[in-house]
């Protein structure tokens, strides 16, 4: 037997043992990364925040004239709306929001 074949197989750890290892650390790391985004929302608190806000609608005032409303009908729609627990934006003081936020108040409106 070679004496260099010898040492070469004797500093290679087993391949079992090698598994062994590797599966070990991904069972660690998943698991603490679990762990650290289950403490982190605990610590964050994003659930009670976003049950804390209002819902959101954007009531566009120029698409509602367009669309034949006049400025009593715009502003008793919004405070009914705001009576009933929304918060309601004008069109015009939104940069940017999804479709669905924009209330549909003829054709062609929303965005």
């Amino acid at each position: 037997m070679d004496v260099e074949a010898v040492k070469q197989e004797r500093s290679t750890p087993p391949m079992r043992l090698s598994a062994a290892v590797l599966i070990g650390a991904l069972l660690a790391g998943a698991i603490g990364g679990i762990g650290a985004s289950q403490l982190a929302e605990g610590l964050i608190g994003t659930d009670a925040d976003v049950q804390s806000q209002p819902p959101l609608i954007i009531l566009s005032v120029a698409d509602a004239l367009m669309a034949g409303h006049d400025a009593r009908q715009i502003r008793a729609m919004a405070e009914r709306l705001a009576d009933g627990g929304f918060l309601v934006l004008d069109g015009q003081a939104v940069l940017a929001a999804p479709a669905e936020l924009y209330l549909p108040l003829g054709e062609g409106t929303g965005r």
